[in-house]
C-alpha cells in the first residue's frame, strides 16, 4: 500500500495515544521558542491556532506537550451546571461536587437528598446548595454519582516518567456492564435535554473505554443530529472517532477529528496529535466524506501541519477556496520555518545571527506566495504582500521587498500589531538596501531606531531578532567606516576596550552634553555606564602594576564588595575553596587590596624588608589574575565574570586576565633578595608555577588550534625552577612541595 507520507515521527505506535479525548503523553518541555523570527503570526493568524505557531523547539507554541486532558473542561462545565441550577457561576461549591468530592462523598448526598440518609458528609454539611433542595439538584447529584464511577476509568491522573508510563486505573476492575445500563436507562428516560446529552457523553465515553467501540460508534451516530454542537457534542465526537480508530477505518476517524478540530477550539491539540492519515486510499476516502471545500481545507491544513508540508496544503487549500482563513496559519509556519534557513551560529558574537542571502529554496516559497499575493483575493492580502516582500529581502532583492511593502501598507487594518509588522520589515529593508550609515540613512531610520528601543520584551512582536540584526549590522559598517564610538554603541564587543584611547573617548562621547539626537540614541543604546568604564581602568591599570593611578580611579566609585580569598595568600597547590573557607582577619576588597599593595610597593622602594613585601606583592598579582583566589577582583561588566576556563574569557582579555609578568617581577626580585635556602626554595617553587601557567597560555588557551588537544605531557616539562629547586632538597619546603605537589614529584622521580 502507498504511504501518504512517512515524514512525522509519531506515526509510530500512533494508536496507543489515540484515545480521543483521552490522555496523550509526550515530553514535556520547558523551552520557549529559540528561534530566529521577524514575522509574527499574532499580526495574521485567529489565536485559536496559537498552539499550531511554528516552534522550532516545543511541540505545540507556548505550551509544550498538551497536559490538559483531564482538566480542560473543568471551568466551562462547572459554569454550565451553574446555569442549571440557577446559581452564580463558578460557584465554589459546584466546584467542589465537581472535582473533589469522592464518588462515595457523591453517593451519600444522593441518599440525603432521597431521604435514605438523615446527614450530608460532613464537608457539604455548610453548603447553601442543600439548603434549597429541588428537583434539579437531585438531579445533578444523581448524574454526578455515575460520573464519578464512570472517571475511575476515564482519567487518567498522569504521573510522568521518561518511559511516558502513567498510573491509570485499569478498566478491567470495573464491571462495566452494570454501568452502562445505569447509564442507559438514565439517557433514556430523562426529558431534561441539558441532563440527557450528559448522559449521552457519559455513555459514549463509557463504551469507548470499556470497549464496545461500535456501540460508542452507534449511540453517537443515532443521537448525534438531536444535540446542539456544543463541547460536549465534539468531545463525544472525538471518543467516536477514536473508536473508529481502534476499529481500523482510519478514514473516518480522520474525518471526524476534523471536524474536532475545527469544532472545538478546546480540542484543537488533542483532534491534531490524533490525526492521522495513513494509506493513500484512506485519505481519499476521508476527502470523499467532505460536504464541502471547508471541510477539505481544514482536513488539508491539518495534514500540512501534522506533516510540515504547509506548501503543499496551501496549495491545495487555495485552489479549493481562496479566502480560506486556514490559510494565514500555514502561511505564517511556512515564513517561520524559513526564517530559519537564515540563522547562523557566529563564535565571535556567540549568539545566533540573522543573515540575508540568495537561496533557491527561498525562491521556490517566494514564486508560490508572490502569486498568491498578486492576486490579492485572500482574505488578509496584506498579510501574503508582506510575506513576499519578506522572501524577496531575505533572498537580498530590497527592491522586489519594497514594492510589496508598499502594496502591502495600501491594505493594512487599523490593528496595531500589523501595522508594527510592516513597519519591522520595512526598516530591516531599509537598511538591507543600503551598503554604509552615512548621515542620510541616520536621518531616516532614528525615528524607528527609537520606536524599536521603546518596545517591552514581552510585547507580540516579534522585533528582538529584527534589532539584533540591525544593530550589528550598523555596528559593521561603523567599524568599517572607523567610527568606533557609534559602533560600540550598536553592538559592544570587547576589543574596543583593548585601547584606553578608545575608553577615553567613549567616556567624553557620554559625557558630552550637547549631543544630536542621533547622538542621545547611540548613548541610551550602549550598554556600559561611566563608572563602569572607570572600573574597567581601574582594574587594567592594576594588572599592569599601576597600583596608584589605579587606586585613584576607584577611589572615585563605590565599590565595597569583599574578595572571597586572601589574596596575599601563597599555596604550594592552588585551592581557590580552601582560601575561600579559610578564616580571613582581614577581609579586603579592591581598593583596600590595592592600598595594601602600595603600602608594600612602597617599603620595597626604600629597601624596607623586601623579601617579604616581593612575596607578598607578587602573591596578591598572582592571585588577581585567572589562576589567583582573587580572580573576582577583575570581574566586571566590560571584562566578564565567572570565567570557569581561560577558554571562556574573551580573546581580546585572555592575555591580560592570566598574564603572570607581574608574579614573575615581584617572586624574581624576592629571590634576588632571599637569604636562606627557605626562601631561596620558596621563590624558585612560585616561579615554577608561574612558568607553568606562561606554557599553559602560549601553548594552549591563546592557541585555537590547541584547545582540544594532547595535554597529558605537561605533567613533566622540566620547568627551569623544578630544576632550580632541586639545589634546595635539604630545605623542609622542598620536602612539603614533594609531598603536595604531583607535578613536582613526578619530575623528581624521572
Amino acid at each position: 500500500m502507498k504511504k501518504i507520507f512517512s515524514k512525522k515521527y509519531i506515526i509510530t505506535g500512533i494508536s496507543s495515544f489515540t484515545l480521543g479525548t483521552g490522555i496523550i503523553l509526550a515530553c514535556g518541555g520547558d523551552w520557549e521558542p529559540e528561534y530566529n523570527s521577524s514575522f509574527t503570526p499574532e499580526a495574521f493568524v485567529d489565536s485559536t491556532y496559537r498552539p499550531f505557531f511554528y516552534s522550532e523547539w516545543l511541540f505545540y507554541y507556548g505550551k509544550g506537550h498538551d497536559t490538559e486532558h483531564d482538566s480542560r473542561f473543568n471551568s466551562s462545565n462547572i459554569n454550565d451546571w451553574c446555569t442549571y441550577l440557577g446559581i452564580p457561576i463558578a460557584d465554589g461549591e459546584v466546584s467542589h461536587l465537581q472535582l473533589s468530592a469522592s464518588s462515595a462523598a457523591i453517593d451519600s448526598a444522593s441518599l440525603y437528598l432521597s431521604g435514605k440518609a438523615k446527614a450530608l458528609p460532613s464537608t457539604m454539611q455548610s453548603f447553601q446548595l442543600f439548603k434549597r433542595s429541588n428537583k434539579k439538584l437531585a438531579s445533578f447529584i444523581s448524574y454526578l454519582s455515575l460520573a464519578k464511577k464512570c472517571e475511575a476509568f476515564a482519567l487518567s491522573y498522569p504521573k510522568y516518567s521518561w518511559e511516558y508510563e502513567t498510573k491509570k486505573n485499569n478498566t478491567d476492575t470495573v464491571n462495566a456492564i452494570p454501568l452502562n445500563n445505569e447509564l442507559l436507562q438514565e439517557f433514556t428516560k430523562t426529558k431534561d435535554d441539558f441532563l440527557k446529552e450528559r448522559y449521552w457523553f457519559q455513555l459514549v465515553r463509557s463504551y469507548f473505554f470499556t470497549e464496545p467501540h461500535q456501540q460508542a460508534i452507534d449511540l453517537f451516530e443515532n443521537n448525534e443530529k438531536v444535540f446542539p454542537k456544543n463541547e460536549l457534542y465534539y468531545r463525544a465526537m472525538a471518543y467516536a472517532a477514536g473508536a473508529y480508530y481502534k476499529l481500523k477505518n482510519y478514514s473516518k476517524a480522520n474525518y471526524y477529528y476534523s471536524k474536532v478540530y475545527d469544532g472545538c477550539d478546546l480540542l484543537k491539540t488533542v483532534a491534531h496529535f490524533s490525526f492521522h492519515p495513513q494509506e493513500e486510499k484512506d485519505w481519499k476516502a476521508t476527502l470523499a466524506m467532505c460536504v464541502n471545500n471547508d471541510e477539505k481545507a481544514t482536513l488539508w491544513q491539518m495534514l500540512g501541519i501534522f506533516y510540515s508540508d504547509e506548501k503543499r496544503a496551501i496549495r491545495e487549500i487555495y485552489s479549493l477556496n481562496p479566502r480560506s482563513e486556514k490559510l494565514n496559519l500555514l502561511l505564517s509556519r511556512t515564513i517561520n520555518i524559513q526564517e530559519q534557513r537564515y540563522s547562523t551560529w557566529d563564535d565571535g558574537i556567540r549568539t545566533n545571527r540573522f543573515q540575508i542571502q540568495s537561496d533557491s529554496t527561498t525562491k521556490e516559497l517566494s514564486s508560490l506566495v508572490s502569486r498568491i499575493a498578486q492576486a490579492g483575493n485572500t482574505n488578509k492580502p496584506y498579510m501574503w504582500q508582506m510575506a513576499a516582500g519578506y522572501l524577496h529581502m531575505l533572498n537580498g532583492n530590497s527592491k522586489e521587498a519594497a514594492t510589496w511593502y508598499a502594496l502591502a501598507g495600501k491594505k493594512l487594518p487599523g490593528e496595531e500589531l500589523p501595522q508594527q509588522q510592516l513597519r519591522l520589515l520595512k526598516i530591516i529593508n531599509t537598511i538591507a538596501s543600503t551598503t554604509k550609515a552615512d548621515s542620510k540613512l541616520e536621518k531616516t531610520i532614528l525615528p524607528e531606531l527609537e520606536w524599536l528601543k521603546s518596545i517591552q520584551p514581552e510585547a507580540p512582536l516579534r522585533s528582538g531578532t529584527a534589532f539584533g540584526w540591525i544593530r550589528r549590522t550598523m555596528a559593521d559598517r561603523y567599524i568599517k567606516q572607523k567610527e568606533f564610538i557609534k559602533a560600540v554603541c550598536f553592538s559592544n564587543y570587547p576589543a574596543f576596550y583593548v585601547d584606553n584611547n578608545n575608553v577615553e573617548a567613549m567616556k567624553s562621547f557620554l559625557n558630552k552634553t550637547n549631543k544630536t539626537p542621533y547622538e542621545s540614541l547611540c548613548a541610551k543604546m550602549y550598554t556600559l555606564t561611566l563608572n563602569e568604564l572607570v572600573e574597567y581602568q581601574a582594574i587594567d591599570l592594576a594588572l599592569q602594576d599601576k597600583i596608584g593611578e589605579a587606586i585613584i580611579k576607584l577611589e572615585s566609585l563605590f565599590d565595597g564588595r569583599q574578595l572571597p580569598g586572601n589574596p596575599f595568600n601563597g599555596r604550594i597547590q592552588d585551592c581557590h575553596d580552601c582560601d575561600h573557607d579559610a578564616v580571613q582577619k582581614i577581609k579586603y576588597t579592591r581598593l583596600s587590596l590595592l592600598k595594601k599593595m602600595k603600602d608594600m610597593e612602597d617599603k620595597i622602594k626604600a629597601g624596607n624588608d623586601v623579601y617579604n613585601n616581593a612575596m607578598l606583592v607578587a602573591n596578591a598579582h598572582y592571585n588577581i589574575t585567572h589562576y589567583g583566589n582573587a580572580r573576582a577582583f577583575y570581574e566586571c561588566r566590560v571584562l566578564g565574570e565567572y570565567h570557569y576556563s581561560p577558554y571562556t574569557i574573551d580573546s581580546a582579555f585572555r592575555r591580560p586576565l592570566t598574564d603572570m609578568k607581574q608574579a614573575i617581577k615581584y617572586y624574581t626580585l624576592a629571590l634576588t633578595t632571599a637569604k636562606t635556602d627557605e626562601q631561596k626554595a620558596k621563590c624558585h617553587f612560585m616561579l615554577a608555577k608561574c612558568e607553568r601557567n606562561e606554557w599553559y597560555n602560549k601553548t594552549m588557551f591563546n592557541n585555537s588550534k590547541y584547545e582540544y588537544g594532547d595535554r597529558q605531557s605537561v605533567d613533566f616539562l622540566p620547568w627551569n625552577g623544578f630544576k632550580s629547586l632541586q639545589q634546595y632538597s635539604n630545605t623542609q619546603f622542598y620536602k612539603e612541595a614533594i609531598k603536595e605537589c604531583g607535578y613536582f614529584r613526578t619530575y623528581t622521580q624521572k
